[in-house]
């Protein structure tokens, strides 16, 4: 299958990226070694939730299922990116700084981003109808994904220890480290993403049966 395909493309992508960063890492920086995780982590959340965003105005201007259904996976996904990026960021901090939290501003609106968006999961859970559910859901969708623009401009806007992009220099082996981890993080993201939407299809059919056969009872 296609998926598996991916999947062990995914792996193979992600395994010589791990390699890589051992060895790119230890001449340099050891606490460098967690930026390999934590920035492909962050960038695939905010890449989820953009295609969040935009399967939720698909769904407020046509009314689909399956743009509600695009909206909440890529939703689900981007809280595993998130959390994976705030672990991940927090070891890193306490590597380069002293400290696991130290509420920096890009720390703290990171923060607010995930818990946004663990809101929009507890308020479609929290809604009994169907299409209640996907409008309110779409619309807090929308609102959710102004925390993201803030969590860019937080470096700029406070007194901030993360460094700005503009003050990175990297090594041409770091930055091939960092770009294979990205990419294994994004074919991770896409294989979980056409997965996700596998299961869902099965269980609408499953459930199209289940509706069927029991109007045909019915109807016996």
């Amino acid at each position: 299958m296609k998926r598996d395909i991916l999947l062990c493309i995914a792996v193979a992508v992600s395994v010589v990226a791990s390699y890589m960063a051992y060895v790119a890492v230890q001449p340099v920086r050891k606490d460098l070694y967690f930026s390999y995780t934590h920035v492909p982590a962050a960038l695939i959340c905010f890449l989820a939730f953009f295609i969040s965003l935009i399967a939720s105005i698909m769904y407020l201007w046509k009314r689909g299922k399956r743009y509600d259904r695009g909206a909440e996976v890529s939703a689900i996904l981007g809280l595993i990116y998130g959390a994976v990026a705030l672990i991940s960021g927090s070891i890193w901090s306490n590597a380069a700084w002293g400290a696991y939290w130290n509420w920096d501003p890009k720390q703290t609106t990171m923060l607010m981003l995930w818990i946004a968006y663990m809101g929009y999961l507890s308020l479609k859970l929290s809604i009994g109808g169907v299409e209640k559910r996907a409008l309110v859901g779409a619309v807090y969708n929308v609102l959710a994904f102004s925390t993201i623009p803030l969590t860019f401009l937080s470096v700029t806007l406070w007194q901030s220890l993360h460094p700005q992009a503009a003050e990175i220099s990297m090594s041409l082996p770091i930055k091939l480290t960092l770009s294979l981890n990205l990419i294994g993080a994004a074919l991770f993201f896409i294989y979980l993403l056409i997965t996700a939407f596998t299961v869902w299809s099965l269980e609408d059919r499953v459930n199209a049966l289940i509706y069927e056969k029991g109007e045909i009872g019915g109807g016996d």
